[in-house]
């Protein structure tokens, strides 16, 4: 008579185990989130911060633009010998799960609580940080040299910065209206004001947009990102005089001394140049000044280092507009300079740099893209947020400078290359 209620008894506390054992799978899996010993990010979220997160709502942003939403956290599943993240977990209203691999993700979302993955690249693996922890280290660091973060716009700001961009380039083309007859052609990325005729501009109009998701590929957005309030502003101009009469009537600048360029700043970016036909030639030249003003407002207002900066411009060019023979050259050229000096001419430590050394700055960045892409656009990130170049280079490429030279100098067939 004792064997039914003790039954009873056993198959309440097996049943209510396994019920606690299916709650648990929700949760992470051997959730350390720790680094190697002596590794430290900011931002870094606790094993006890994450497995919180498990059973909430989450929206996820992949790389490649998608949003998912309205969508559960099921559970985050991580490498038990590394302790890196691998795989996020989601489970829809309907209660079907799906399974992404972390690389895939750009950032997410629990509550009002935003979150991204840091790479480390010993291992190779993702560690989940807390962006607003994170971003106050880094205003932190940022407020000491007079700089502060800069803030993504939202959809609505987008588009109300937008139609303020446009309405700035139709009352231009009403004053030029004497001039010559100008218009604007809007693309995904950018705003092209020109006095060249719809039927000419077909090619410049996709060049842009294709410089915009390589810049994005190269720093890690998502393709449909964009970082510029509203859209970027190009003006081309088929003539130096219809230039000269922008800058003087429009952008009230008599002093422009017949140079186009780029101007940067909160409010917009505009970039001119003056082509008498549209070739190569000048996709070349707009890439160059395109990729500065993308580097310059990415992540922060902070300045850049100028091997990094003028490399970036140099390695882009080539990118989006190949050329076997120049790239040949300008490597065959470099190495030469890099044989007889049998150093990188302080490349790296160097405040301001030469026009002589932009090759070997882009020839440094692509070396470091190629090498990693993941930590480069990091490394990128790192620097733009106040951490100390070398600290970055060690963060995020194990090296020191004078090992980054002699790698740099190995893969050009110059060894013993100092810094």
């Amino acid at each position: 008579m004792l064997r039914r209620p003790l039954f009873s008894r056993c198959a309440v506390i097996f049943f209510a185990w396994i019920a606690i054992s299916s709650l648990h799978t929700h949760h992470c899996e051997a959730a350390s989130n720790q680094p190697p010993a002596g590794i430290q990010f900011d931002g870094l979220v606790s094993a006890e911060e994450l497995d919180s997160l498990v059973d909430q709502p989450v929206a996820i942003k992949l790389r490649s633009g998608r949003l998912i939403a309205k969508v559960v956290l099921d559970s985050l599943q991580f490498d038990r010998k590394q302790n890196g993240l691998k795989f996020l977990k989601y489970r829809s209203e309907t209660g079907r799960t799906s399974t992404i691999k972390v690389e895939d993700i750009y950032m997410f979302w629990v509550g009002r609580q935003r979150f991204h993955l840091r790479y480390f690249p010993p291992t190779q693996q993702l560690f989940v940080i807390n962006a607003a922890a994170a971003d106050e280290q880094a205003e932190s660091r940022l407020a000491a040299q007079g700089k502060q973060i800069r803030q993504r716009a939202d959809d609505q700001e987008q588009t109300e910065a937008t139609a303020e961009h446009l309405a700035f380039l139709q009352q231009a083309a009403t004053t030029l209206k004497d001039v010559g007859q100008f218009h604007v052609e809007e693309t995904d990325s950018t705003l092209l004001f020109t006095d060249y005729p719809p039927a000419a501009t077909g090619g410049i109009r996709l060049f842009v947009d294709k410089l915009n998701a390589q810049l994005n590929q190269m720093f890690g957005l998502p393709q449909s990102d964009s970082i510029w309030r509203g859209k970027a502003i190009l003006a081309v101009f088929s003539t130096q005089a219809r230039f000269a009469a922008f800058e003087e009537q429009v952008m009230n600048n008599p002093n422009h001394g017949g140079r186009a360029g780029v101007r940067g700043g909160d409010k917009r970016f505009l970039q001119t140049a003056i082509a008498k036909k549209l070739d190569n030639n000048v996709a070349r030249g707009l890439s160059w000044g395109y990729s500065l003003g993308f580097a310059g407002r990415l992540h922060s207002n902070a300045n850049l280092v100028p091997w990094m900066n003028m490399g970036i411009a140099n390695a882009v060019q080539f990118a989006i507009v190949p050329d076997r023979r120049r790239q040949s050259s300008q490597r065959s050229s470099v190495t030469r300079q890099l044989k007889n000096s049998g150093s990188m001419l302080g490349l790296m430590s160097a405040t301001r740099l030469d026009q002589e050394r932009w090759p070997m700055a882009g020839q440094l960045v692509q070396f470091l893209v190629q090498s990693d892409p993941i930590a480069f656009s990091q490394m990128f990130r790192d620097v733009k947020l106040g951490v100390p170049m070398e600290e970055a280079l060690q963060q995020n490429f194990g090296l020191t400078d004078e090992a980054l030279a002699a790698r740099f100098g190995q893969s050009l067939g110059v060894p013993g290359l100092k810094p």
